[in-house]
């Protein structure tokens, strides 16, 4: 028979897994997760310690108020810590230091992967068959959830500083190329007045445009990227596209989407210029074509020119492991198509 004590200890375990499926923070994962441990089993306090920056046995409070910054475990205590439950009665110095303020009189250990969560309850505590596997799985679930928070953390600290890395190239080399055309003509005894301005405007273009890329928000969709680019544009845009992807995949599209439009806008004399977007679970696509004046792939200046769009839009597509090409014609107009693996 089912009892009402099962039937909340198993929504109690649905909502954890829940919360931890989420893309949070791990203090906002475990306050969850102590939430959800602390109406199952009658607590009135939980608290989360994670190993610091010099390991173990040396804890530091991670989630949880009323309780002291800082555990200290011997090796035999700390040994005994990282076993099973642990239910404690008064101060119970011999193991470790009673955090709470005001001392608990019935509290216990529950250790995890990583670090442990000490509870305490206002009534002596006695776990029965049900609580104890209750608290096994939300410690399960707490330590699985801790796991994943640090490596999205790791993950998302890596993304940053991959997209850091390549926005300084793009700026330093850009720059470069821009300021040594300059400095050529300002050597000669007749500079031409043309294409230093050209340069030097090419130049302060550069560095406009990735300064607002740098402190731009992330847009919400792909949806809102694409039709935040394409408000940029002097030409007239139209979009058409379904479907959405993550924070870091709608970030690189709409940056070679709007790397494409600059360009149009710059090049193509365009008419018109059409976008059409496509994302589901595994691949996100994206085509930006104009009726412009397009031009002679084998011939188009590059980088070596200092002239990047093309290159960056390509290397940002390469490093996410996927494309970008252009195809183009003199007459004909030019078709910029994005894939990436989602």
């Amino acid at each position: 028979m089912v009892t009402p004590a099962v039937l909340a200890g198993l929504a109690a375990v649905s909502r954890v897994s829940r919360a931890l499926a989420s893309a949070d923070e791990l203090a906002v994962l475990a306050a969850a997760a102590l939430d959800e441990m602390r109406e199952a089993l009658d607590l009135d306090r939980a608290v989360l310690y994670l190993p610091d920056a010099d390991g173990e046995p040396v804890l530091r409070r991670a989630v949880g108020d009323d309780a002291a910054d800082e555990l200290s475990f011997d090796e035999e205590a700390w040994r005994l810590a990282t076993g099973a439950p642990i239910i404690l009665r008064e101060p119970a110095g011999w193991l470790v230091a009673n955090p709470f303020d005001p001392p608990a009189h019935d509290w216990m250990l529950l250790p995890l992967v990583e670090g442990v969560v000490i509870a305490s309850a206002p009534a002596p505590i006695a776990l029965d068959a049900l609580s104890g596997t209750v608290l096994s799985l939300l410690c399960t679930q707490l330590s699985a959830g801790i796991t994943t928070a640090r490596l999205r953390r790791e993950l998302h600290a890596a993304a940053i500083e991959r997209e850091r890395r390549s926005l300084a190239a793009e700026v330093h080399d850009g720059l470069a190329q821009y300021l040594a055309v300059a400095r050529r003509e300002l050597a000669l005894e007749q500079p031409d007045r043309g294409r230093l301005t050209e340069a030097v405007e090419a130049a302060h273009r550069l560095v406009r445009e990735r300064l607002s890329t740098l402190s731009a928000e992330t847009p919400a969709s792909l949806r809102e990227a694409v039709q935040s680019a394409a408000r940029r544009s002097r030409t007239p845009i139209r979009v058409a596209g379904h479907g959405d992807a993550g924070p870091e995949a709608v970030t690189l599209a709409a940056r070679v989407l709007r790397e494409a439009l600059a360009n149009a806008d710059a090049h193509a004399e365009a008419h018109a210029t059409t976008v059409r977007y496509a994302a589901d679970d595994e691949r996100l696509e994206l085509t930006v074509s104009d009726d412009g004046r397009g031009f002679d792939l084998e011939t188009a200046p590059g980088a070596e020119d200092g002239h990047l769009g093309l290159t960056v839009m390509r290397e940002r597509a390469r490093g996410h492991g996927g494309e970008c090409t252009v195809t183009s014609a003199p007459g004909s107009g030019t078709v910029v198509k994005l894939w990436i693996p989602l």
